[in-house]
């Protein structure tokens, strides 16, 4: 039974006239620029003689140069994910020469020129006279996989023993069709570092810990292989979005759920995932852009096993479940939508469980609240918070008395830290602030969503949100369970679903997932399907007829075995696949809904796989709307409004701060041609440092970096020698309206921590 809870569910000269008047202006507002630091300053005039309005503004910037990308792909490894797993596989160089080998574009227009950049030669002989890379090509990055296979997270379901595919415990794998990855080495991740300048710099770029691939065909076969060795014999209880955060975010990763008595635990807070610990601190950098991709057919399917006072683990076995009262199907959101096993006698209680064919552990994971009157799944929140928040909870850390998720988070998070430990012994929790600001992490779903859902540019050159229609994907309110509006495809239905083609309709009655079938209450509608294909001998694309095998059909892992009548099967045979499908992936969605501009959705049934030359074959959308998302990061830093210019050389009234890495004098800051700010200032950032970070983050030298003023349509990229900033409104370089760029110099700081603080002023009536 359930245990009851509340249910809650200065650079010295070198960039000119300009930058001196800017520096002027500057000077005149560093005292109210203090009120950026300080929230409760009272804002003022600064004269009598020009009384105006001041509108304080502070934003994280990123770092000058993203010269770093650490990729992570989680790929779901259950049953049904082969065919998936080889088209991704397929576009793969496209994702790789997309961030590695940019186009050329002409210096002036930034129109493309139909060349491509040279990564392997200097930066000035990469593209033809007269044009440039369009974004400064990536020479240092490292790739990694991981599956969406946790193991039975504390119930008998998928035993480590029986199989340890079955539970892979977020770690990064090597394994390929033939065995390991040997360019992906002990600590199981791939390293583009090719010979060229840039590596040369072991400051900045110093040697990856696993072997160096430097040409970009090997990197493509052996990332390939990687995909593909995920394989399809995994746990069936797909843990997509907790895999991801285990690897990137737990502070203090458990190695088993322990059991006291019916009572899940995380065991004791000494027995840490070390060999996950050195797989990460060796994998990401503080300094780099963080890119999740997730591959899966499937909606996560996990529950929070310490949920409900540690009885959440239940969810995950074969127990039949106690039913949710009668209140929970007309309004999950209801305050009497509960479980039977806290309201006896309520109406709909009546058997108060479930039999095992109205419970079957297939289709356990959807609509939950609604059937069982609670949800004992991790919030999204969760996931959201992983990739935007600087501090997470110690896994201790994440539940009340009451088994509720009410995470106190006290821990820095492994992805904005400075460094990362490898030892059990070491530091988890207090880790210093990296660079890395969340606007450098993103996170992409190729997963269970009709295409005609997902535009395919997926942003304006304005706007790098993507221009998705969250009402026909995940309903009015999916976080209340409201599904009004929603397109019919991406409810999660036992039964057919009303607006859709019948069972008995034909297998391509509807262009998107062809019809309803008869489940049986044993699995889920579709939400798209497509139809398969493989390469010929001549190269030509050859529809796939996949047979079921005997040993297939007695683990019930066919979609075609004689007995379904899915639309996947072939008219003349039912026992052989003709299709692939998906089913409505709403949580891992709802991730990337909530993410806005860092959250990316593909769909996972291709448009077509006969034309391999075309712009919508297999993958290549999902993986176009990835790097062009991906690209935006690397040319500038958008701000979320417009700066007012105050002067006729148009500079605008903010300071550009650089907080070094390493802790030292102030007068460190002279090594770059720097000097700090205002004593005041930096007096009043220390305290606020102290505040949040504690006094080890007050012992970093501040830097202030000069400004170059530009006209609009500009950028300073190549204005000046020295390490300096301005304000650009140039969309066709940056791909948004208003940005913040650097010069080519400022590189040299791409490991420092960012921010701008500006005070706006206009005259008053």
């Amino acid at each position: 039974m359930l245990r009851q809870s509340r249910f809650s569910s200065s650079a010295r000269g070198g960039v000119g006239r300009r930058y001196r008047r800017t520096r002027t202006l500057i000077a005149t507002f560093v005292a109210a620029s203090v009120c950026v630091v300080l929230p409760a300053c009272v804002r003022r005039p600064v004269s009598k003689e020009q009384p105006t309005t001041k509108i304080s503004f502070e934003t994280v910037v990123p770092q000058p140069a993203i010269e770093k990308i650490d990729l992570l792909v989680m790929v779901d490894n259950s049953a049904s994910m082969a065919d998936k797993q080889r088209i991704l596989a397929d576009a793969v160089p496209d994702l790789v020469k997309g961030l590695v080998v940019p186009k050329c574009v002409d210096k002036t227009t930034r129109a493309p020129t139909g060349a491509s950049a040279d990564p392997t030669k200097p930066d000035k002989d990469m593209c033809p006279a007269g044009s440039e890379p369009a974004f400064p090509p990536i020479t240092d990055m490292h790739i990694g996989v991981i599956s969406s296979s946790l193991g039975g997270m504390g119930s008998s379901m998928c035993p480590r023993e029986a199989n340890p595919r079955n539970d892979d415990r977020g770690h990064l794998l090597a394994r390929g069709e033939k065995g390991d990855v040997a360019a992906a080495g002990d600590l199981h991740f791939l390293a583009w570092y090719p010979d060229v300048e840039k590596n040369r710099d072991k400051v900045r770029h110093p040697d990856p810990p696993v072997p160096k691939t430097k040409d970009i065909d090997a990197l493509g076969a052996a990332f390939r292989d990687l995909i593909v060795g995920v394989g399809q014999d995994g746990c069936g209880l797909e843990a997509q979005l907790e895999s991801v955060y285990r690897f990137l975010v737990q502070p203090d990763p458990w190695t088993a759920i322990d059991k006291v008595g019916d009572q899940a635990t995380y065991g004791p807070a000494s027995r840490i995932d070390v060999e996950l610990l050195r797989q990460r601190a060796a994998f990401l950098r503080p300094d780099s852009l963080v890119a999740v991709i997730v591959l899966t057919d499937e909606d996560d399917s996990s529950a929070d096993p310490l949920s409900f006072r540690g009885s959440g683990w239940r969810f995950m076995d074969k127990a039949v479940r106690e039913r949710g009262t009668a209140a929970c199907a007309d309004d999950p959101a209801s305050e009497d939508c509960t479980s039977c096993a806290f309201a006896s006698g309520a109406p709909g209680c009546s058997p108060p469980k479930y039999s095992e064919d109205e419970d079957q552990l297939n289709v356990r994971f959807h609509r939950m609240k609604e059937r069982f009157g609670v949800d004992p799944q991790f919030p999204i929140a969760r996931y959201v918070d992983a990739f935007t928040k600087m501090r997470v909870p110690l896994r201790d850390m994440e539940h009340d008395e009451g088994g509720n998720y009410a995470p106190r988070a006290g821990c820095t998070n492994p992805l904005f830290a400075a460094r990362l430990p490898t030892e059990a012994n070491e530091e988890l929790c207090r880790l210093p602030r990296g660079p890395r600001p969340p606007s450098l992490v993103y996170f992409a779903l190729i997963g269970g969503v009709p295409n005609a859902l997902i535009p395919d540019s997926g942003a304006s050159p304005a706007d790098d949100r993507q221009l998705i229609d969250w009402t026909k994907v995940l309903g009015r309110d999916p976080a209340r369970w409201d599904e009004r509006g929603i397109d019919p495809h991406m409810i999660p239905s036992r039964s057919p679903r009303p607006g859709l083609p019948s069972p008995s309709a034909s297998d391509d009655a509807d262009p998107i997932h062809g019809r309803e079938w008869t489940t049986g209450g044993s699995d889920l509608q579709f939400a798209c399907t497509f139809d398969l294909y493989e390469r010929g001998p001549g190269g030509d694309a050859v529809p796939i007829r996949r047979a079921c095998s005997d040993d297939e059909r007695k683990g019930g892992l066919c979609d075609c075995d004689g007995s379904k009548d899915t639309p996947l099967c072939a008219a003349d045979d039912r026992n052989v696949q003709v299709r692939g499908k998906a089913y409505p992936t709403r949580r891992e969605l709802m991730v990337v809904k909530d993410l806005d501009r860092q959250g990316i959705a593909a769909s996972l049934c291709p448009k077509q796989l006969t034309r391999p030359g075309d712009d919508d074959y297999g993958y290549r959308p999902a993986v176009r709307a990835i790097t062009s998302r991906l690209e935006r990061s690397l040319v500038g830093s958008c701000l979320p409004r417009a700066l007012e210019r105050r002067d006729e050389a148009g500079s605008v009234a903010c300071m550009v701060l650089a907080m070094l890495p390493d802790q030292g004098p102030d007068s460190d800051c002279e090594r770059f041609g720097l000097a700090p700010p205002s004593t005041q200032l930096l007096t009043q950032m220390r305290d606020k440092l102290r505040a949040e970070e504690g006094e080890d983050a007050t012992r970093h030298p501040i830097c202030e970096v000069p400004q170059v003023a530009v006209a609009p349509g500009e950028t300073c990229r190549d204005a000046s020698d020295d390490i300096a900033f301005c304000y650009a409104e140039a969309p066709a370089l940056t791909f948004c309206a208003h940005a913040i760029a650097f010069t080519k110099a400022s590189q040299k700081l791409s490991f420092a921590r960012f921010t701008m603080q500006c005070i706006q002023q206009t005259e008053q009536d």
